[in-house]
């Protein structure tokens, strides 16, 4: 790696270990760690690898800082990785030019700081297209079975690493040099073998009757096909933020002007492939239901070695520069919005919201709080919010609210013994008021708390709820 990457590498890590621990946590990563103290086979919402990696990172401390370490490491071997496989696909300069832009992409640098279940997906995709490249191109056979084991992972990590099967097979089918892999046991044993690392998350949706599966079926697949354009246009519009304006139109670009060459050639389409099958399955499902900006994030890594191979060879030097500088303008509004960020973004932008204010309020929760005390949530964020900041070992969220989500395995259900609890929210949510009442007769607001500045006006409604 040239000096200079190795710098802007180190930077942007130093960058993050800095800041990892000054935010505070938001809503999903707080949840998460709810996962990491609860181990489960899968949960509601994901399968398991984010619980463990956060369960072994808080071995070392329970502040923000361990919480998002695993968001760092696997970030950091993520590019070191591609950086890798650049390599050893090209040359040098294909490497260094890919190891820039993947530091100079928004999507990156939020994987650096947000700890989600993309973040070991990014890392096991990342691993999963190294040595299947190892093992179809140099024809090592071993390589693709542990590629089996790398998909599996990815399967462990997020569901949407289910794409990387059909954009390997895709790869296999249009180019005729590897065809013949069809027609052996080792890409079909290796997919068992996936399968198989897989099984832990198949069982638990048996056992709690599918529901993880269903959730996000119905999350992400629209139940009708009626065409909603302005979805269509959001999703384009965060495929463009997340991976950063220049580097989206130029990975565009490439694709569409040398799409030939990117198919006939066998490198250049085994990254083609593995790109854009994913890209264009959530493209097309964006014209009936809105597709998260996130969802995407795996498909992205492959393009970008094929823009990066595409710009060493054409010798542009303007994107990597132009990229770079974007990013530090990004990490500036990022690290320090209340100096930088325009007022005009007052409480208006969820992505700073989240890490402004929830804690205080959260703290100032701790005078309602006796050793006796039943609190319940309105939804898994409060619930997971007070279980980490007030250190309680049970929050309730009812199965009946809407957000429930693994709380409703966490916990059993309100015990109609309860007489009196204290019952929070971030809003004044009257359809969950109405559920409340299902449970108890009498539910009245005590205090509502605010915390303000120039990014968010947080509040927290604290009810007294009794039978």
């Amino acid at each position: 790696m040239d000096k200079k990457v190795q710098l802007f590498f180190v930077a942007i890590i130093i960058i993050n270990l800095i800041f990892n621990g000054l935010f505070q946590l938001h809503y999903d990563e707080v949840y998460y760690w709810v996962w990491g103290q609860n181990l489960s086979l899968s949960y509601y919402d994901h399968p398991p690898m984010i619980a463990y990696m956060i369960r072994l990172a808080i071995l070392l401390g329970d502040g923000e800082f361990f919480v998002r370490l695993p968001a760092l490491v696997t970030t950091a071997i993520t590019i070191l990785v591609l950086y890798k496989l650049a390599l050893r696909m090209f040359d040098q300069k294909t490497a260094n030019i890919t190891a820039i832009l993947l530091l100079s992409c928004p999507l990156i640098e939020a994987m650096f700081f947000i700890v989600t279940p993309d973040s070991p997906l990014l890392m096991f995709w990342a691993l999963t297209l190294y040595v299947l490249y190892i093992g179809l191109f140099e024809n090592k056979v071993l390589y693709i079975y542990l590629a089996g084991i790398f998909a599996g992972c990815t399967l462990l990590s997020k569901y949407t690493g289910i794409l990387i099967f059909p954009s390997v097979f895709l790869f296999l089918i249009v180019n005729k040099k590897f065809r013949h892999y069809l027609l052996k046991k080792d890409i079909y044993f290796a997919f068992i073998l996936a399968l198989l690392i897989f099984s832990p998350v198949i069982i638990w949706n048996y056992q709690h009757e599918w529901v993880s599966f269903a959730f996000q079926l119905n999350h992400g697949v629209a139940s009708s096909h009626k065409l909603n354009i302005q979805s269509f246009g959001d999703f384009w519009g965060g495929a463009v933020l997340l991976v950063s304006p220049i580097i989206f139109i130029t990975m565009f670009i490439y694709i569409i002007s040398h799409w030939k060459t990117n198919i006939a050639t066998p490198k250049l389409a085994f990254l083609l492939c593995t790109s854009v099958f994913g890209f264009l399955f959530f493209a097309y499902c964006s014209f009936y239901k809105h597709i998260e900006a996130n969802w995407p994030a795996p498909v992205y890594l492959s393009g970008i070695i094929l823009t990066s191979y595409w710009l060493a060879l054409a010798n542009n030097k303007w994107v990597c520069r132009f990229s770079v500088v974007f990013i530090f303008i990004l990490l500036l509004l990022g690290k320090f919005p209340l100096l930088f960020a325009p007022n005009q973004i007052h409480n208006k932008v969820p992505a700073l919201n989240a890490f402004f204010g929830e804690k205080e309020n959260i703290l100032n929760l701790r005078p309602y709080i006796k050793p006796d005390t039943v609190l319940i949530a309105c939804d898994y964020g409060n619930g997971s919010r007070a279980m980490y900041y007030l250190g309680l070992e049970h929050v309730y969220v009812p199965y009946k609210l809407p957000f429930s989500n693994e709380f409703r395995y966490l916990n059993p259900e309100l015990s109609p013994d309860i007489k009196g609890a204290i019952y929070i929210c971030d809003n004044e949510d009257t359809n969950a008021l109405n559920i409340m009442h299902s449970y108890f007769r009498s539910i009245h607001l005590i205090k509502d708390i605010t915390y303000s500045n120039q990014i968010v006006d947080s509040k927290l409604y604290i009810y007294q709820v009794n039978n």
